[in-house]
Formats: structure tokens, sequence, C-alpha cells
């Protein structure tokens, strides 16, 4: 039951992404009531995609993962902004089950840098110990892309 919820508000989102009524706001634009704003990842034989809905405060979307010789994930972000860095749970399904992570992407400029760190595990869910002490080293910058585009993988 939940992952056909997640499953329909994919969907939607997506379907969303293509409607010009929702796209009218820029990535720095993040006071607009409601707009989209997408960012992918390519390189490597790696890609993610992931699709933000802003709402007020609230920010929920999708995130892909299609990582060279991993298994693909396909799932959606629930979350709010602290500063500069996104901070959302993830509910996907990989290889048939439902998991939810905690994840993190440091805003800067266009782009968005996916944050790393020591993680626990509770209540069927896997969180950060330390949100303060998050990584962002990462060289996989998520770069702003037009929303008709991130539908290519």
């Amino acid at each position: 039951m939940k992952f056909t919820f997640s499953l329909c508000f994919l969907l939607i989102l997506i379907a969303s992404c293509n409607n010009p009524d929702h796209s009218e706001g820029s990535a720095g634009n993040s006071k607009k009531a409601n707009h989209v704003n997408c960012y992918r990842y390519t390189g490597n034989g790696d890609t993610i995609i992931l699709k933000l809905l802003y709402v007020g405060q609230a920010i929920s979307g999708s995130l892909v993962y299609d990582l060279n010789g991993k298994d693909k994930n396909v799932g959606t972000v629930q979350g709010s902004m602290k500063g500069d860095i996104l901070i959302a749970d993830y509910n996907f399904q990989s290889e048939g089950v439902l998991s939810t992570r905690q994840v993190a992407f440091k805003k800067l400029d266009d782009k968005f840098i996916e944050g790393y760190g020591d993680i626990i595990s509770t209540d069927n869910k896997t969180v950060f110990r330390n949100i303060d002490s998050l990584n962002f080293n990462s060289s996989l910058a998520l770069m702003e892309i037009d929303c008709d585009t991130s539908n290519q993988n």
C-alpha cells in the first residue's frame, strides 16, 4: 500500500514537471509559493535525477539513483531546507524491498552536492548520526536542468 502511494505520487510529480504552470520558479527563487526544480548528475555510467516541488517551506519530489553496477533505486523525497542544506526522507524500492533513508544535499549556486556521514538504523529507517558533521566533498554535483530534459536517462 505504501509503495503504491509512493508510485502514484512519483507519477503525479513527473507529470507536474511537464506542466508550465508549476515550472515558473527558478532555483534561486525558493520563496515562490509553488515551483519545481530538477537536477541531474551523469558521468562514468551513473545517473542521479532529483526533482523537487517547493510548497512553502515543505519540499517533496522524486529521486532516482541509476549507478553503474548497482540496482536502480526509484523513490520519493520529503523534507525541507535547513539553511543551504536539503534534509529529506528518501522512500525507495530496490530489489522489491521498500526502504527509507535520510538524504542531505547542499545547495551551491545552481547545483546540489550530496552529503555523506555516519549513519544509524532505527525503526526501519536509516538516518545520519549527526547532520552537522556531514561531508559534502562529493564530485557528484547534480546540476540544475530543465524538468522536461530530466525525463531522459
